[in-house]
């Protein structure tokens, strides 16, 4: 009797994955990524990265997460809809957390309006043109975008509080407006603070191709506390990007461009980043990629600090993907990331360019971090 429970129960869970369940508009979906990695860090200067510069080995698991989503039919063509996924790392015996795309809204003809904690414009543009499967690991662009010589992230990350409103698409035109709500307002005397961010965007895809704008203007009227990019008080930062693919028959090929600006009671900073990427299909089921990354040296003024040069990095990937079904793949990943001469002296001990979802924790001036991830994607 117990055999046949157990057995109808691991049943039951199974087909939940990719269906809906009974009753309702509900599905089970998820990613699990997992990678046997080799490190190497070199460079840096005595006693910075603090553990020195050492190569070793680990286990990753690249954005794994297990979701649900549905949609409900409300009449006269519009529907709500919602999504809750948690972050499902099992490297390191991690668990769920809420820190995923996780949101509920409506939509019809009017276009579609959600609120929740999610992805604004400027990065979702960043995935879209990224050539690493699911956009995770060592290999994907968020390691060098938005992040003003190592002073801070936070266009790549996702918003907390927040409201969109997406157009319905129009020939495969489509905008977005993004809001994060100054939840956090404070009128405390002497450390008060509010701030809020701004973003839209607008796409272009259809066929084989895809342009896409995201502009994003990040506020903080504070008092007291640091500003995210270490501009002191009352400091405003935006981010802008321009990019596209085209899609060949066997390859693609991808370009991206972003321009990072910070202002503060401390001064200016200003920092341009570009990229190119491409896809070849050399079989049916494998597939080739690369990606170049530039940071280029900060521009400006800030207080206690006169020179800015040698303050960028760059990075670049290689990689080979082999599908062996349509929701397994294999993956075979390079990345190199080369910090400049400057970059912490600027941006302070610590800062400085690191892998992004593969992080490794070792940055610094002239760091070099170069990895290898062997592993399996699977997603239901």
């Amino acid at each position: 009797m117990k055999k046949k429970m157990i057995a109808l129960a691991a049943t039951s869970l199974a087909s939940l994955s990719g269906a809906a369940f009974a009753g309702s508009n509900v599905t089970v979906y998820g990613i699990i990524d997992g990678t046997f990695d080799v490190i190497s860090v070199s460079g840096g200067q005595a006693g910075v990265p603090a553990k020195g510069t050492p190569s070793y080995n680990r286990v990753t698991s690249n954005g794994s997460r297990l979701g649900f989503k549905g949609t409900e039919n409300l009449g006269n063509g519009m529907s709500a809809f919602f999504q809750f996924e948690s972050n499902a790392k099992f490297d390191a015996g991690g668990g769920l957390d809420t820190g995923r795309d996780s949101f509920v809204g409506l939509k019809g003809g009017f276009g579609t309006v959600k609120l929740g904690n999610f992805s604004g414009p400027n990065r979702d543009l960043a995935g879209k043109l990224d050539v690493v499967i699911h956009s995770d690991g060592i290999g994907d662009n968020s390691a060098i975008f938005g992040k003003l010589s190592g002073f801070g992230s936070y266009f790549d990350t996702r918003y907390t509080n927040s409201i969109a409103y997406i157009t319905p698409k129009f020939s495969g035109l489509e905008g977005t407006l993004h809001y994060q709500a100054n939840e956090n307002k404070s009128e405390e005397p002497g450390k008060s603070i509010n701030s809020s961010l701004f973003e839209i965007g607008l796409k272009y895809d259809n066929g084989p191709v895809f342009i896409g704008l995201a502009h994003g203007n990040l506020s903080e009227n504070n008092e007291a506390a640091a500003s995210k990019f270490g501009m002191g008080i009352d400091a405003k930062t935006t981010e802008t990007r321009i990019g596209g693919s085209y899609k060949f028959d066997v390859a693609s090929v991808r370009l991206m461009y972003g321009r990072t600006k910070a202002e503060g009671s401390l001064g200016e900073l200003k920092q341009n980043v570009w990229g190119i990427g491409g896809t070849y299909n050399v079989t049916a089921n494998g597939k080739l990629l690369a990606q170049y990354y530039s940071a280029d040296d900060l521009s400006g003024n800030r207080t206690g600090i006169s020179n800015l040069s040698e303050t960028g990095a760059k990075f670049w990937v290689l990689g080979y993907e082999h599908s062996l079904s349509k929701r397994t793949t294999l993956i075979a990943h390079y990345a190199q990331m080369q910090n400049d001469d400057r970059t912490s002296t600027v941006a302070g001990a610590g800062k400085g360019y690191d892998f992004g979802d593969g992080k490794t924790g070792f940055t610094g001036n002239n760091v070099k971090l170069s990895g290898i991830q062997l592993g399996v994607n699977h997603a239901f």
